[in-house]
């Protein structure tokens, strides 16, 4: 009999990346009959709102984040929802969940989805220091803790083992063939630092290119004060809002362990130009022409402002690679990333790591 789970992610300040991922990731897990449940906990400040014809096996609620005391919260609140739903491991989304079980005695797996501590300039250094000590106390006391890309894996450097468990996201049909005048670039993220939304603004100036920046975040009015004139800031917007009539994708994260933004541009069939950090880079873009021209280890904006020219310049370059993005785009669908997370879950059952309590 296999385990019964629940993925858990709470607090979330925004209904983004890793809101709508957990959404997908365990529907695509019941479409295979597993037994998955999802506990999302959404502060009251992030924008959207819950979808009005949730499934029973989606708990979202509110929750705030909210130093040790929150976390205190939390682990009491996870506990609950265990016996609920008479779980018998739950998967954790994101870091403050995983201090919010390391307090608590239920079976769980840390699925890091993004390096869990603020990596240098995001934060003053007794900060990063306290998180990060945190939170690798937190990820001892996991039973496994897994990572999406080797890139992540690399970066959180821990001294135990972690396994690759790939993402993935909804399939999307292609919208675009690259044919055609389009003029939007398009870069959507978090407006915080190492997502460096400076560095999109200052390579669109004087490009007669129009850039369209979604997201939110503490750096929001700070860029919307100095971006030129060509950029505008949109703040939230759904997903099938940022594709319209856009022509490349710029991300300048300068770390990005998945980037589930550009994995859709790319099933869209939008070209993208990628900073080297992303941790799906290799996945999407995987000839050495395209890698040379749109995956990018340069800070400087006038390489970024190359690469978007080229590609609003050149149609047959544009058309040839939206057909390769497309083509790789294809293998990084949730279903695939579900199945993963179910076989991984099995292996640990087979081992005696987890066990079914029915």
């Amino acid at each position: 009999m296999m385990v019964k789970v629940g993925f858990v992610a709470s607090p979330l300040t925004a209904r983004s990346g890793v809101y709508r991922s957990a959404r997908e990731l365990v529907s695509a897990g019941r479409d295979e009959s597993l037994d998955w449940q999802l506990l999302l906990g959404v502060s009251a400040g992030a924008p959207g709102g819950r979808p009005a014809d949730d499934p029973e096996w989606i708990v979202e609620e509110h929750a705030e984040p909210s130093g040790l005391g929150g976390v205190r919260a939390q682990s009491r609140r996870v506990r609950d929802f265990v016996e609920e739903r008479d779980l018998d491991v739950v998967v954790s989304l994101i870091p403050q969940t995983d201090m919010a079980l390391a307090i608590g005695k239920t079976p769980w797996i840390a699925f890091t989805r993004g390096l869990p501590w603020p990596a240098a300039g995001e934060a003053k250094l007794g900060k990063r220091v306290a998180w990060r000590t945190l939170e690798r106390a937190a990820l001892r006391r996991a039973r496994e803790v897994w990572a999406t890309t080797g890139v992540l894996r690399d970066d959180l450097d821990l001294r135990s083992p972690v396994e690759i468990v790939p993402a993935g996201i909804a399939p999307l049909e292609r919208s675009w063939d690259g044919a055609g005048a389009r003029t939007n670039a398009v870069w959507a993220a978090r407006f915080d630092e190492d997502k460096r939304p400076h560095l999109f603004a200052t390579a669109l100036q004087d490009s007669g290119i129009r850039g369209r920046m979604f997201g939110t975040g503490h750096l929001q009015r700070e860029i919307a004060a100095s971006a030129p004139s060509n950029v505008t800031i949109e703040g939230w917007a759904p997903p099938s809002a940022l594709w319209e009539d856009a022509f490349v994708y710029v991300g300048t994260s300068s770390r990005e362990a998945y980037g589930r933004s550009a994995v859709e541009a790319a099933m869209n069939g939008v070209p993208v130009v990628l900073a080297s950090s992303f941790g799906c880079a290799d996945q999407l873009v995987s000839t050495d022409e395209f890698k040379r021209l749109f995956v990018l280890e340069s800070a400087d904006p006038a390489a970024w402002r190359e690469a978007v020219q080229r590609l609003r310049d050149d149609e047959d370059l544009r058309r040839r690679y939206s057909d390769h993005l497309v083509s790789n785009a294809r293998a990084l669908t949730i279903a695939a990333s579900a199945k993963a997370v179910a076989r991984r879950l099995q292996e640990l059952q087979d081992r005696g790591v987890l066990k079914a309590r029915r």
